[in-house]
């Protein structure tokens, strides 16, 4: 019994030896790869492909581990959080360090303002809403991180009798991002098979001060829902847009930002501001109750 244990030890050991990579694994969100880690930075990691030479880069925010050749293995915890929709807005991450946005998702460029009502406004509230409604509009984008490239700020300004006073005033520019790619054939899959219904509308205005929700529940008068008639649906190289004539939004074509099993979220944005459309699915809770 013993020599068998002893054998059967061996094995096994030999066995994990032999399944042991001789190679570093990065652990992506589209599974792992086998690297060599050259050097692990402030924000990024650099690798080689085995038996090549050519130095790349990773954001960390993109790895969630990385399990050397040795056995050892990192763990890194990234503050990227999910974002769906406007209830998310305060998991967006902000950050004025470009690297921190290296190889994530373009969501295109925002701008944020915020003015203080009279000249004793206080500067550091007009910041903070300034940055709130910065999160604000990422989230109606469907990012879940911004870098901001440019800040202004303007003190309060005293006037005489003369010249009027300015409030303080701070706006910032940057662009969007997100860590996660949308799965394109998921949506069109769930647009053409779930009856959707229409539930919220929210409007982000250039100059207002914060997002404006509207309930948009679509009910005949006996409590069924009323299903939402998609016209068409455009599938870019990046996206998915659609036509529902029936929400009277000033485009004809509204993009798809983010879904769930139980929801869909639309948008539409102008000069003027950000729209979000919330539909519900016949997934969600509420018409299983």
């Amino acid at each position: 019994m013993r020599l068998i244990l002893l054998i059967f030890s061996v094995f096994l050991i030999g066995f994990q030896s032999l399944a042991q990579s001789n190679h570093d694994i990065l652990y992506l969100p589209e599974g792992p790869k086998e690297v060599k880690v050259k050097e692990i930075g402030q924000s990024n990691i650099k690798y080689t492909y085995p038996d090549e030479e050519v130095v790349y880069s990773i954001n960390k925010f993109l790895v969630s581990k990385v399990e050397f050749k040795s056995g050892r293995v990192e763990n890194f915890k990234s503050p990227l959080k999910p974002v769906y929709n406007l209830a998310d807005a305060k998991d967006v991450y902000l950050t004025f360090n470009p690297d921190e946005v290296t190889g994530l998702y373009n969501l295109g460029n925002l701008f944020s303002k915020a003015t203080g009502v009279t000249t004793l406004s206080s500067i550091n509230n007009v910041n903070n809403r300034a940055l709130e409604k910065l999160k604000y509009e990422a989230a109606m984008m469907g990012a879940n991180a911004v870098y901001i490239g440019n800040q202004y700020q303007r003190g309060n300004q005293y006037g005489n009798e003369y010249t009027p006073g300015n409030s303080t005033q701070t706006s910032y520019s940057g662009m969007a991002f997100s860590n996660k790619k949308l799965n394109l054939d998921g949506i069109e899959e769930l647009l053409k098979t779930q009856q959707l219904t229409s539930f919220q509308k929210v409007v982000l205005k250039r100059n207002g001060w914060s997002p404006k929700t509207f309930d948009k529940p679509s009910f005949t008068d006996s409590g069924e829902s009323i299903a939402l008639n998609i016209e068409k649906i455009t599938r870019s190289e990046d996206a998915i847009f659609v036509t529902i004539p029936s929400l009277r939004a000033k485009s004809n074509q509204l993009k798809v930002i983010s879904y769930k099993e139980d929801s869909i979220t639309l948008m539409e944005r102008d000069d003027n501001g950000i729209t979000n459309y919330l539909l519900l699915t016949e997934n969600h809770p509420f018409f299983k109750k």
